[in-house]
């Protein structure tokens, strides 16, 4: 039994509807930009040769491993030498011109996020229409994943370029409907763009994925053995090998979770109930076809179960593999270089000297909830490798077996504490 891997709608619609780059896999395999955690029918021994080779500095498995950046997103395409522009998956089949994307963001919240997508248009509208030869637009249908880095509106990661990075084409059927992607395809736009001297706008230049360069760990021979016993850890937890999908792991630890929550109830529901938290699948059985089958006690304690305990056991099936990755991850980007970040010492120290002092200072002072959620994600930080291991940098992408999948390290803990610290949640 596979886990769900049908994610296209739901992370197109991630993708327009924040600032993260992710990528639409089909032909096959249907994805995103998944961190190798993710991505439960990946093999324990996948998972040994994926740190093997991070340690060795050699993710380059099928292209070179390139930068995860942290911007804002946008898709654009060509149709009658007409640039236009997709925010969501409504736009994909009826998109935006120069005018429509500047009335969206007239007005914004935050002016800066104004000012990104309104140059950013202005300078694609200006340059893509120069391209000779249009076809990878496939009039209209193809759109260009890219990502808006604007010095004057950064996010967690303060970068001192204005670049429109091109991350690669999204293919669809005219109807919304994705059916296809080319990564390559960025680096061939900005080829084209760079023979017709358009890939310098007014405020942005537009660059392909930054690719890093990455080096063996100076401890290699005691990090490989140190994260190789963490996977057969848990490998051995359920008898599994080398060869078993992961997705085994997390079944046997759903249905042992199961069998003590609920021990009374039939196996047709503990079934159903395994489908539902652990394959995100709802119509397996419904609570009213449910409630017909177990006793009325057992139902108010499953409901009970779903909507307070559910999202928390599902945190902690996930965790000592997330943890295991994002630890990997800070590793990993610890040894790479060449970062989009022009002086990525002074960024890394900004950020360390940010999230000591504004995390002390919520300690001393905050109020309690605030207190509680900085603390848990020092500890996850601290769990990854600490405060030293922020680098600037959102993290790195690599392509194993057809798929993309990313390594952020630290940045997800950090990207947390900074909104405690922004925003107090």
């Amino acid at each position: 039994m596979k886990l769900l891997v049908s994610f296209n709608e739901f992370i197109l619609e991630r993708a327009m509807a924040d600032h993260t780059d992710y990528l639409i896999l089909e032909g096959g395999a249907a994805g995103h930009m998944a961190h190798p955690f993710d991505d439960k029918n990946l093999t324990f021994g996948d998972f040994k040769k994926m740190i093997e080779s991070g340690l060795q500095g050699e993710l380059s498995f099928e292209e070179a491993p390139t930068e995860k950046t942290d911007g804002q997103n946008l898709f654009a395409t060509v149709k009658n030498g007409q640039v236009l522009f997709s925010r969501n998956k409504g736009q994909l089949v009826q998109p935006l011109d120069l005018q429509g994307i500047i009335r969206m963001f007239t007005g914004h919240a935050s002016k800066m996020v104004e000012d990104t997508y309104i140059l950013a248009a202005k300078d694609l509208a200006s340059a893509l229409p120069k391209i000779k030869d249009q076809s990878m637009f496939n009039d209209g249908k193809s759109f260009m994943n890219m990502e808006l880095i604007y010095s004057l509106n950064p996010n967690v990661i303060v970068y001192d370029r204005d670049v429109i990075q091109f991350h690669g084409m999204v293919d669809t059927d005219g109807s919304g409907n994705v059916t296809g992607e080319s990564p390559r395809a960025a680096k061939e736009l900005v080829k084209l763009l760079q023979d017709v001297n358009a890939h310098v706008g007014k405020t942005f230049t537009m660059i392909p994925p930054q690719v890093l360069a990455l080096r063996k760990d100076e401890n290699f021979a005691d990090k490989l053995p140190y994260f190789m016993k963490k996977i057969e850890d848990l490998r051995n937890r359920y008898g599994l090998s080398d060869h078993d999908e992961v997705s085994k792991y997390h079944e046997m630890w759903w249905r042992e979770e199961i069998n003590r929550a609920f021990p009374n109830v039939s196996s047709d529901v503990k079934e159903a109930l395994l489908q539902r938290w652990a394959y995100d699948n709802k119509q397996a059985m419904d609570f009213r076809t449910m409630s017909k089958a177990v006793e009325a006690k057992d139902m108010d304690s499953i409901k009970k179960y779903d909507k307070v305990d559910s999202g928390k056991k599902y945190k902690e099936n996930i965790r000592p593999f997330e943890d295991l990755f994002l630890e990997f991850g800070s590793v990993v980007l610890k040894n790479a270089s060449n970062f989009l970040a022009a002086s990525p010492d002074q960024e890394m120290q900004r950020l360390h000297n940010q999230i000591r002092t504004e995390a002390d200072r919520i300690k001393k002072s905050g109020g309690t909830d605030q207190i509680a959620k900085v603390e848990a994600e020092l500890d996850r930080l601290s769990r990854i490798g600490g405060v030293e291991s922020i680098i600037p940098s959102e993290g790195l992408v690599f392509r194993y077996n057809g798929k993309i999948y990313k390594l952020t390290g630290t940045f997800a803990a950090i990207n947390q504490l900074m909104g405690i610290i922004k925003y107090g949640r």
